[in-house]
């Protein structure tokens, strides 16, 4: 079986978990692209915003094309208490092309249950697995035992 890493990260949270998950898994990496948030005051206000609203941004072209894939990991960071409005964009465009999803959430705080359902809802269909891993473990390394379970959790589902 063939996977796909596609995550979207402004503060290299989510990229540091997915890029640890894609090694683990042999599986290609995507970053999801969207020039509409930056690393500023003003971006953050836009990003808590447009989250808080449900915006779905303008996202830049894929490298991979999901659909081609098995199976497609969707991660992102959990922003005002929803998933990121560029992870909500990718799930609403290529989400009907995708065979099967397991989910990554990254967050500060909290509404991890309420962002993977809301990730559930936008994909049409049900995790194969999900991750959640709070900023403190990842800037502490706490985060790699997590990865290896969801990894081998997600191995085991696809040799059967």
């Amino acid at each position: 079986m063939t996977t796909l890493v596609v995550y979207y990260s402004l503060s290299g949270n989510t990229r540091t978990v997915a890029t640890a998950l894609a090694q683990r898994l042999g599986a290609d990496i995507e970053e999801i692209r969207c020039s509409r948030y930056t690393r500023s005051f003003s971006g953050f206000l836009r990003a808590c915003y447009d989250s808080w609203r449900g915006y779905l941004p303008q996202l830049e072209p894929l490298q991979h094309a999901p659909s081609r894939y098995d199976l497609v990991v969707v991660g992102g960071p959990i922003w005002a208490w929803h998933p990121a409005p560029p992870v909500r964009a990718f799930l609403r465009q290529e989400a009907s092309r995708i065979p099967a999803m397991a989910f990554l959430l990254t967050h500060g705080g909290a509404a991890a249950q309420q962002s993977l359902r809301e990730m559930e809802q936008l994909a049409g269909q049900a995790p194969t697995a999900t991750l959640v891993v709070r900023e403190v473990d990842i800037k502490n390394g706490g985060f790699e035992a997590a990865v290896s379970s969801f990894a081998s959790t997600l191995q085991k589902q696809q040799a059967a």
